[in-house]
């Protein structure tokens, strides 16, 4: 998929979904990231580390644990603190009741950052995290790639403005003009790169950002992403 072109997959190089999204990345060169649960001397599983070799052309592995670091079971829920830190969302693809892909969600909902889960049958235990992820709006359900597109606004059709009638001589107090100097030499904007050109706090923007959106002026993307009306 076009929108797909852009993206960076963070994953933990394990068993499972996380090594078929490394290898299907390398696969349509797609870059990624390994994040290990243990000092870069080692692969753990062993069998990956043709994968690892792999991904250092197209991505690479990246871990804060230092060299001679054993995987131990501990490290690896400290490890998905960076999966989630380091992505814009986080996709649960499929999850028991009780494992890493719902840690590794949990952190991602605590960071304020996007969570999607693929819904699976009711009764198959390795679909009970995502279900109930979903049942508990922790995660929004998603059913394919374009639906992923969609929901984080990387879908170029899904960026296309729609005839609109604002309001013309509209009061700004010097904060929202500040947000809309800012966005109109922008295509979108995440809340922290708004933060940063205007340097105003983040309460501060929020409010701004609700009463430019009521007068019409700015609209709300998916992903915590602001553009101009």
């Amino acid at each position: 998929m076009s929108c797909l072109q852009d993206v960076l997959v963070v994953s933990g190089l394990a068993y499972g979904v996380d090594l078929a999204a490394h290898k299907a990345c390398l696969k349509y060169n797609i870059p990624t990231l390994g994040v290990l649960a243990h000092g870069l001397d080692r692969i753990y599983p062993s069998v990956h580390a043709k994968v690892s070799v792999d991904m250092q052309s197209q991505g690479g592995l990246l871990t804060d644990f230092m060299s001679g670091t054993r995987p131990i079971r501990e490290n690896f829920p400290k490890r998905n603190r960076i999966i989630a830190g380091l992505s814009d969302a986080t996709l649960v693809v499929e999850a028991r009741k009780k494992g890493g892909a719902l840690i590794t969600a949990d952190i991602a909902n605590s960071y304020s950052r996007d969570v999607f889960a693929v819904p699976g049958r009711v009764g198959d235990e390795n679909s009970e995290g995502c279900n109930q992820l979903i049942r508990r709006n922790q995660a929004a359900l998603v059913q394919s790639a374009e639906d992923l597109c969609y929901l984080m606004g990387w879908d170029a059709d899904s960026e296309k403005k729609e005839t609109k009638q604002v309001e013309l001589f509209v009061a700004l107090n010097k904060v929202e003009e500040a947000l809309l100097g800012v966005l109109a030499s922008q295509e979108k904007l995440s809340i922290d790169r708004i933060a940063i050109q205007t340097k105003q706090s983040i309460p501060k923007i929020l409010e701004a950002l609700l009463q430019l959106e009521m007068k019409g002026l700015v609209r709300a993307l998916p992903g915590n992403f602001y553009a101009k009306a």
